[in-house]
């Protein structure tokens, strides 16, 4: 199998919204500030979009990539969950990390609520692996302690999928050949782009989104 690579930079144009914010909680404040941003969109300079998933159509077709990806993380630092959102591999471990002196809890749901895990985490740098579903799809991640920390993980039936750095950047590398590029973001409609990639290439590309085309946090699907 002859690969190539996609990279790009994923972009929100306009001027977003100022991020809502929640108050924390006087046991809390000392660690988490007594504010917390909502996190459901995060964008950097010149427009960077944050944590989008990007991945392709084609993915379950395709032979296994050379080197299999590690197992993401999910961690939990000043009251927040990092990163907010995230891809992953479903039917795969995902490790969650407690990076505070305090006590949270995991709650994963996933479709119409359905119960995926929910364990509580009450050491400072403790580590845990819990399994995601089989089937592809939204994973939605809450803690019941701090209820303004919430996460979401998508999950596919493939391994090629990556989410945007901080700075709306990413890199695929796939087979060669035509397929179909997915952006997905939890409060943006999703867009797809076809693409072709040669042995040996790297093909750039670039993934806009309007700020008018943003949905209220949790609409997302």
């Amino acid at each position: 199998m002859k690969w190539g690579e996609i990279e790009g930079r994923v972009l929100l144009t306009g001027t977003p919204p100022p991020p809502p914010s929640a108050p924390t909680s006087a046991t809390v404040a000392s660690v988490c500030g007594d504010q917390a941003l909502d996190r459901s969109l995060v964008v950097g300079a010149q427009g960077a979009l944050a944590y989008a998933v990007v991945s392709l159509q084609d993915g379950a077709a395709l032979p296994e990539p050379e080197t299999p990806a590690p197992p993401p993380v999910l961690d939990q630092k000043q009251c927040h969950y990092e990163p907010p959102a995230l891809a992953a591999k479903a039917g795969g471990e995902l490790l969650l990390r407690n990076s505070d002196p305090l006590v949270h809890n995991v709650r994963a749901q996933a479709g119409t609520n359905r119960s995926v895990f929910n364990v509580a985490m009450p050491l400072e740098g403790m580590t845990l692996r819990r399994p995601l579903p089989a089937e592809p799809g939204t994973v939605q991640v809450r803690c019941d302690v701090h209820p303004w920390m919430h996460a979401v993980v998508r999950t596919f039936n493939h391994p090629y999928f990556v989410a945007t750095t901080p700075d709306g950047r990413f890199r695929l590398r796939v087979p060669e050949g035509a397929h179909t590029l997915t952006f997905w973001h939890a409060r943006l409609p999703e867009a797809s782009r076809p693409v072709t990639v040669r042995a040996g290439e790297t093909v750039q590309l670039e993934q806009t989104w309007d700020v008018g085309a943003l949905l209220q946090e949790g609409s997302g699907k």
